[in-house]
């Protein structure tokens, strides 16, 4: 049987071949990969639509292999660099639960302590475009402290197939163990205001947002971006008292349908929330190291999110 984890994963990927943006070869390597079992891996892609032999090609014709994301953000993309003089950013290890954990770390060079935004990545691991994100924050004057949620089988590598094995592997309990250790590293940290803790992340990373909101009281503000909730919805999204805002793509059928259910658990906690369906735009509509990319409503996303840590955190 597959858990919600490996379902949400097995959904995604099955969008992306019926969209074209993955080839069948692909899919099936993925699929094996998430359930680790030839024979499970064909039942559930045919239970989702997508059987067929081997061989068969999608709709229309397409690379062998899914194009690698683009090593530098597309043209127009807001972009930090690593050397920005207004930015201390380093990768770090911290203590978890299991062992030592892995990160990148991005704050404000001047100032005094910030707030504090724990950034969640794909399933593609911690990437570059990952990093840049952490650096956004930092150079609006927030401290981010992006995750390597593969730390537990060595880390992210080059090797975005060998990442989403390394994600496989741990149980979806175990990754949220993991986040909250990563708030306990911020709350210990001088440079990061106490009491002021958010949390983001996108597409796999905006479940787990969803999931840390649910399981712990010390997120004042979470912001997830098109993530599923189906796990948090069964472990306290209905109690949490963090101000969330919802990010989804209005073309993002998938996740954006869960949205009367977010909804009534939002409420149901009494809890401080707004949605936003971005018109338009779908599923990784933010990464614009990516072909979903949507130059409009990333940025119009990134000053919302902005503006509702400021309200939640810093205000």
């Amino acid at each position: 049987l597959l858990d919600e984890h490996q379902r949400y994963l097995l959904e995604e990927f099955a969008e992306e071949y019926a969209g074209r943006r993955m080839s069948r070869r692909e899919l099936l390597k993925k699929a094996i990969l998430v359930t680790g079992s030839i024979p499970l891996a064909a039942s559930a892609l045919v239970a989702l639509g997508c059987g067929g032999s081997q061989d068969e090609a999608p709709a229309s014709p397409g690379p062998a292999e899914t194009p690698p994301p683009s090593p530098t953000p597309a043209s127009g993309a807001i972009h930090v660099a690593e050397d920005d003089p207004a930015v201390l950013a380093q990768a770090i290890a911290y203590p978890g639960p299991a062992g030592g954990l892995k990160g990148y770390l991005a704050r404000p060079r001047a100032g005094g302590p910030a707030a504090a935004v724990v950034v969640i990545h794909e399933n593609r691991g911690l990437v570059e475009h990952i990093r840049d994100v952490a650096r956004r924050y930092a150079k609006e004057g927030f401290v981010a402290l992006a995750v390597d949620m593969a730390s537990r089988g060595g880390g992210s590598t080059e090797d975005l197939q060998r990442n989403l094995q390394l994600l496989n592997q741990v149980r979806p309990e175990e990754h949220v163990r993991d986040l909250q250790a990563a708030l306990d590293y911020l709350k210990a940290q001088p440079f990061a205001r106490a009491g002021a803790l958010g949390v983001t992340g996108f597409c796999y990373g905006g479940g787990f947002t969803f999931d840390l909101t649910a399981a712990s009281a010390d997120v004042k503000a979470a912001v997830p971006y098109y993530g599923t909730a189906a796990r948090a919805l069964n472990t306290g999204l209905d109690r949490t008292k963090a101000a969330v805002l919802v990010v989804y793509g209005g073309n993002d059928a998938r996740i954006t349908g869960e949205r009367p259910q977010v909804e009534a658990a939002l409420t149901a906690a009494g809890a401080t929330f707004q949605v936003q369906v971005f018109e338009g735009a779908g599923h990784a509509f933010f990464n614009d190291t990516g072909g979903s990319y949507n130059e409009a409503a990333a940025r119009d996303a990134w000053q919302k999110t902005l503006a509702w840590f400021r309200r939640h955190l810093t205000a």
